[in-house]
């Protein structure tokens, strides 16, 4: 697909973009400094869980940082392993999964320089495990012991997190893989798939998890943070090029964060939060207001830290389930806080 010059949110693909400012943690407008045009590639799924970024594009952080951004679309951060490793795009996100860790361990140079997506508490849904309506209603399926012998979509499938989310209930509730019919279909098929009982369960995203119990299809079974609180969903990852130029890819940070706080603004403080719906129901494929109203919030650490003990976490169950091959990665190797740090010294800390 050839990459469209827009922008929308995801990513980090190189942006051209002339004189820009900054501002300053007391929100005082920082001095106007004359750069040269900057194009960075950013590759992005078009998901809603980059509504942040959305909103960093929209409202033109970027280009106030001297950097223009191009996305480059791709159905998920598996896509994007390659062109990282050669600098096709500097920026995207990415689950910490199976394929990422085999990259790493294929002395892929791929840098984790900050927070996408982590769950929260206990009552986290971003992620959950949602059963259909009529299933739930029957008392067919009211526990997760109830999913043996049923139909479970999974998202993209092994070496996934929902892969792995699902594998830690199931092994919570002795049931084993072939106790289960698992299907691997995208989260869209997926309500589809409840919708026509082709599917009992299914693992689902915010906000879709929102529109399908507005739509009666669905219910939630157990939330993400019931089973794994705190654990990353998704990292910002930088090229291994695009890290050496430490300016720019520190600027790409001001205006990630910048975006990231306003999400968080919007949504947990709502503040401004029509303004900031106004521009998701126009960028992004959710264009109902009260679905982005009512729906759970992503937690992002605002100051972009990475939570590397879940990372590693992570690495090692994918070992145990025999989706990595060789050892668990030095995963401290590839991970670098520099551009948070620098940002959140020019931003102030959240």
């Amino acid at each position: 697909m050839t990459p469209k010059r827009t922008a929308t949110v995801a990513g980090v693909l190189l942006m051209l973009c002339a004189a820009s400012a900054w501002i300053g943690p007391a929100g005082a407008q920082g001095v106007t400094t004359e750069r040269p045009k900057t194009v960075v590639k950013l590759g992005v799924s078009g998901r809603p869980d980059q509504a942040f970024l959305e909103l960093a594009l929209e409202r033109g952080y970027f280009e106030e940082q001297g950097i223009t951004v191009v996305t480059v679309p791709a159905l998920s951060g598996n896509e994007f392993v390659a062109p990282l490793a050669t600098n096709q795009i500097q920026v995207a996100s990415g689950s910490p999964n199976a394929g990422l860790f085999n990259a790493l361990n294929r002395k892929i140079d791929i840098r984790i320089v900050g927070d996408f997506a982590h769950l929260g508490d206990a009552n986290d849904g971003l992620v959950s495990i949602m059963v259909r309506s009529d299933r739930f209603d029957s008392g067919a399926i009211t526990h997760p012991r109830d999913l043996k012998g049923k139909t479970i979509s999974l998202g993209s499938g092994r070496g996934q997190y929902s892969y792995m989310m699902v594998n830690t209930i199931l092994e919570m509730n002795k049931i084993a893989w072939s106790d289960v019919t698992a299907q691997h279909l995208a989260f869209a098929d997926s309500i589809a798939g409840l919708s026509n009982k082709v599917l009992d369960a299914s693992f689902m995203i915010e906000p879709l998890i929102t529109a399908a119990i507005n739509r009666k299809i669905a219910r939630i079974l157990i939330k993400g943070g019931e089973v794994e609180s705190g654990a990353h969903l998704s990292v910002l990852v930088y090229s291994a090029e695009f890290a050496k130029q430490t300016d720019l890819a520190t600027r790409f940070m001001v205006a990630y964060l910048r975006g990231v706080r306003d999400y968080h603004d919007a949504f947990f403080l709502k503040k401004d939060q029509d303004a900031a719906i106004e521009i998701l129901t126009k960028r992004l494929s959710i264009k109902d207001p009260h679905i982005w109203r009512t729906a759970m919030p992503q937690h992002i650490d605002l100051n972009g830290r990475v939570n590397v003990a879940d990372i590693k976490r992570q690495a090692a169950i994918y070992k145990r389930l025999g989706d990595v091959s060789g050892p668990v990665p030095d995963i401290d190797k590839y991970i670098d806080m520099r551009f948070a740090e620098g940002a959140v010294k020019l931003i102030g800390r959240r």
